[in-house]
């Protein structure tokens, strides 16, 4: 039995997002997650007696800083070269050729694919064939795959590709095929990267992404590793997974619906954040909380969503390694009857939905806008002013001003989306430099 071991997208070294807002966190520990992670691959590696490891691009997050960051992934390879264990690996659209430019002797052990045109490298040894081609360049439009040479015979073939199979709109389409592609070119397994969530595309063959090794921010959320393949012969045997990341992001979404009152609703955020630290099998946690919902709660959080947030971060901090990332309110008023609103209410309603139907009315604004606008759009990058702009935001407007002039009243009920309260995102900062 052959143990292979299948990583993409180590991005070492990246920076990860959203550590700033982290208060009391081991920022400068989690700056090293990147690091971390693929010191957990190697160790998995060896904890396996994986005879094969292929990185499918992306090893480095683009050009270095300094050495230090292709020294650490030079010796961090050492360990393996040691066991005798192999490595081969091609360049993604984040490390081309062309990206970095310092460089570093690769170990012996260690075969990187040509950027000139797909090539194989043969284990004879191990009863493998590696088939793959690196990226010369960062944006590579060209089908890659189309040109990969024909499996070889006698031999468990292997192909090692950075692309978009998927079409996914996350990711840049790099060097595009289709899945079908893949399995017509007769391949045993294909180890693809460039795509961060963990996808079986198909299954003899083998077509997998095994996502990256760590999560760099909120969206990113979930367990991250490598595959493991499990080789009898020529046959492969199974497919596994092992989570090597070292802090977890999570976005835990709840419900306020059937809040009965604030206590109640910081009890369901308490909970949902005990699952995540459990789910996490002792990993550090950031978290982005989304409250959501229709609830008669909703005026007190768009009034001071500041102060639930303190009380959210307070729990957060009583129970351990989690730390909310972000805290957000996506919440609406209760429905209620047209009669139940007072006039005020009714007629600042009709003026907000006046203006969403017809951005040009808002020109008449335009006049009391003009200091606000000289003042703020050399630090916001825009102008505040932009009647598209506006229109995006009005729905967050009619929140914030019902809940200042008291409790926020119902909503009427509505035969159409134009007459709805559009929920309203309420997060740290958001008021202060966006409304």
């Amino acid at each position: 039995m052959i143990t292979v071991v299948h990583a993409a997208d180590l991005h070492i070294d990246s920076p990860l997002r959203g550590l700033g807002r982290l208060e009391g966190a081991p920022v400068d520990d989690l700056r090293l997650a990147t690091r971390r992670a693929f010191v957990r691959l190697i160790d998995t590696c060896l904890e396996e007696q994986a005879a094969l490891l292929i990185l499918a691009g992306d090893v480095f997050d683009g050009e270095w800083r300094d050495f230090n960051t292709g020294l650490f992934f030079v010796r961090e390879l050492g360990r393996l070269r040691d066991v005798g264990t192999q490595v081969a690996m091609v360049r993604g659209n984040h490390d081309a050729e062309s990206v970095i430019s310092r460089h570093i002797p690769l170990p012996e052990h260690v075969f990187s694919f040509s950027v000139d045109a797909p090539e194989s490298r043969d284990y004879p040894r191990l009863g493998l064939a590696v088939h793959g081609q690196s990226y010369g360049v960062r944006s590579v439009d060209d089908n890659l795959a189309a040109a990969y040479p024909a499996r070889r015979r006698d031999l468990f073939n292997l192909g090692v590709l950075h692309t978009n199979a998927v079409a996914s709109s996350e990711h840049g389409n790099y060097a595009p095929c289709t899945v079908a592609q893949l399995v017509r070119h007769g391949y045993d397994y294909w180890a693809l990267g460039h795509v961060h969530r963990a996808q079986v595309l198909h299954r003899d063959p083998w077509v997998v992404y095994p996502g990256n090794l760590q999560g760099r921010h909120a969206h990113e959320s979930g367990a991250k590793g490598c595959t493991l393949l499990r080789l009898d012969g020529l046959r492969l045997d199974r497919v596994e997974s092992r989570e090597v990341d070292v802090l977890r992001w999570a976005e835990l979404v709840v419900s306020a619906d059937a809040a009965r009152d604030m206590d109640d609703l910081l009890a369901q955020i308490r909970v949902r954040m005990q699952a995540a630290l459990a789910d996490a099998s002792g990993r550090p946690v950031l978290a982005r909380i989304t409250v959501e919902g229709t609830t008669p709660l909703h005026a007190a959080l768009a009034a001071d969503p500041t102060a639930v947030q303190g009380q959210v971060r307070a729990l957060a901090a009583e129970l351990g390694e989690l730390w909310p990332e972000k805290i957000r309110f996506v919440t609406r008023p209760p429905l209620g009857e047209p009669g139940e609103l007072n006039d005020l209410f009714q007629t600042l309603r009709d003026e907000l939905r006046l203006l969403a139907e017809d951005p040009a009315a808002l020109a008449r604004y335009s006049e009391g806008l003009a200091p606000l606008v000289t003042a703020a759009a050399p630090l916001l990058g825009h102008r505040p002013d932009e009647p598209a702009r506006l229109v995006a935001r009005l729905g967050e407007l009619e929140a914030l001003l019902l809940a200042r002039l008291g409790a926020a009243p119902p909503v009427p009920k509505a035969s159409s989306p134009q007459t709805h309260a559009a929920p309203v995102a309420w997060s740290e900062g958001a008021v202060s430099h966006e409304v």
